[in-house]
């Protein structure tokens, strides 16, 4: 699908059809510059140094695992991670909270949102341990009404038993809820679970470029979201 009728389509939402917002963190409301700084030049060099090999060959292995576990709960689970390669990844992650940034108008929607009485609640596959790193340093938790983790419910945003456990916990009709990400296999599975609206992210890092292959209606600035109610 061309980029501009992607990007139109992020601009159609209708919000009287919307009563609640389920959003990424990593590469949706954050930055994603600060997770792939980290999962690919902090950890394989923590790696390397613990296996005795240079970083390039770290990285290589752990490119090819990754690969092999994508999309289970293992891939996104530190204890798998610390594990398998020795090294201290809460303290990888606290090396690089320069890079932890909100994305173009991310604190501004959900302020918006929090305004008209709006339930904003993360759905992350990233670990408790992750969170609390990124809240400690941007106060992302203070500013939505729940924060759900997969490892809550021993299961990837991937899953259907993801989906069916979230909407357990917060009992809302599937076909009114938006849910936004930049990972297409998770809004796959969100829409194959009855998810009403469903939006993507065209740069997830500021780092790399724009996205232009999407397959679901997406945008880059919040912005373009939270001015439509006034339209």
């Amino acid at each position: 699908m061309p980029a501009q009728n992607v990007m139109q389509q992020a601009k159609t939402l209708n919000w009287a059809q919307i009563d609640c917002v389920f959003l990424d963190m990593d590469g949706t409301l954050l930055d994603l510059k600060y997770d792939n700084y980290v999962w690919n030049h902090l950890v394989p060099a923590a790696y390397a140094e613990k296996i005795g090999v240079d970083v390039a060959d770290a990285q290589d292995r752990l490119l090819v695992h990754m690969r092999e576990i994508r999309g289970t709960i293992e891939f996104y689970s530190f204890e798998y991670w610390i594990e398998f390669t020795g090294a201290d990844l809460i303290e990888a992650h606290w090396q690089a909270t320069h890079l932890i940034d909100y994305r173009p108008g991310a604190l501004n929607f959900l302020r918006w949102l929090k305004g008209r009485g709006c339930p904003a609640i993360i759905a992350t596959n990233a670990h408790r341990d992750s969170i609390h790193v990124k809240h400690t340093h941007a106060n992302i938790c203070a500013e939505v009404d729940a924060v759900v983790s997969s490892h809550d419910f021993a299961a990837p945003k991937e899953d259907n038993n993801f989906w069916a456990s979230l909407l357990k916990a917060h009992p809302y009709d599937p076909a009114r809820c938006l849910f936004i990400d930049d990972n297409e296999p998770v809004l796959d599975a969100a829409s194959q679970f009855g998810i009403g609206h469903l939006l993507g992210i065209t740069t997830p890092d500021s780092l790399r470029p724009t996205r232009t292959d999407l397959r679901y209606p997406s945008f880059d600035d919040f912005t373009e979201l939270y001015q439509l109610d006034a339209a």
